[in-house]
């Protein structure tokens, strides 16, 4: 048997037993969310390709599902594979806190900055068409966009602060810890020290997030924003700083559906319009969060010294 030491020296192999670990613990733990749903839902499991026509207790069914999904893939495993092969679990994972505090002001300053332009290039994923002989692979996709798009709209359709606080559990603060913990903290690391790479190792890593959304009509965008994530850990060595702006990604969308409702019947309307005016506004954004960006890799390789 491997001793921890060696599983510390091969990255290879450490890629393959967290992609073991994560596999065995996502089957679990759905399983598990699969059978409370069921006695105490009476769940139908066929309800999770029609989710648009789920019950209340259908949908707290599916829930509940995504609940332990999200805890076994997502935190269960990472923190598992970091027990495995560290004696330091939350340093291996990069559980720790920034140099400087003043990381989270300007990550909180740049996802709100970077918005526009994130709609902007969902707006141009969107309108990719394939050509005709990806006819039936253009039709899969279309398939998991709606699905992703009934849940969204599913889960979004609310009401109170109760429900409020369990959403904002399910599909933001488990998301954004759980995603942060296995790819940016567990697989990021360990294709940075297989590949001798980091660019590599960072674009590998948000390929991968991209396609595990199974949201391919919103690919680049997802894709742009797990490497952004990952570039925010390897300057600053925290994932603290990719776990908040993936927070606040997430949370403003839960946030602003509970304040105004219509949002979630009108998913379609551009926020940010589509007229010269928002061209300028989208460049803005994206000069804006660039500049942040770069503040951010000045402050964390020591090229600039933080204020705070």
């Amino acid at each position: 048997m491997l001793s921890r030491l060696e599983i510390e020296e091969k990255p290879s192999l450490q890629f393959v037993l967290l992609l073991f670990i994560f596999v065995i613990s996502i089957i679990l733990f759905t399983a598990v969310g699969g059978l409370f749903s069921f006695f105490l839902y009476d769940l139908n499991p066929e309800i999770l390709n029609n989710i648009q026509y789920a019950s209340k207790d259908e949908l707290n069914g599916v829930k509940l599902i995504q609940l332990f999904s999200g805890l076994g893939g997502f935190i269960v495993a990472p923190l598992f594979y970091a027990f495995l092969t560290s004696k330091k679990t939350t340093q291996k994972l990069g559980l720790t806190a920034p140099k400087s505090s003043i990381n989270f002001l300007l990550v909180f300053i740049f996802m709100i900055s970077f918005t526009p332009f994130l709609s902007w290039l969902i707006d141009v994923n969107t309108a990719i068409v394939f050509p005709e002989f990806m006819g039936d692979i253009e039709k899969w996709m279309l398939a998991k966009q709606d699905l992703a798009a009934h849940t969204t709209k599913a889960y979004l359709s609310f009401e109170g602060i109760g429900e409020l606080i369990i959403l904002l559990i399910i599909v933001v603060i488990i998301p954004a810890l759980g995603e942060e913990l296995l790819f940016r903290g567990a697989l990021q690391q360990t294709l940075i020290n297989w590949t001798k790479n980091h660019h590599v190792g960072i674009w590998i890593t948000a390929f991968l997030f991209g396609a595990v959304h199974m949201q391919f009509y919103s690919f680049a965008p997802i894709m742009l924003m797990g490497a952004l994530f990952g570039y925010l850990f390897y300057w600053s060595k925290s994932l603290w700083l990719p776990i908040v702006g993936h927070f606040i990604n997430n949370g403003t969308v839960v946030i602003a559906s509970y304040f105004y409702p219509e949002m979630v019947d009108n998913a379609d309307i551009s926020i940010f319009g589509d007229n010269e005016s928002s061209a300028v506004f989208y460049v803005a954004s994206f000069i804006v969060s660039t500049a942040i960006l770069y503040l951010m890799w000045k402050i964390n390789t020591k090229k600039l010294a933080p204020q705070l």
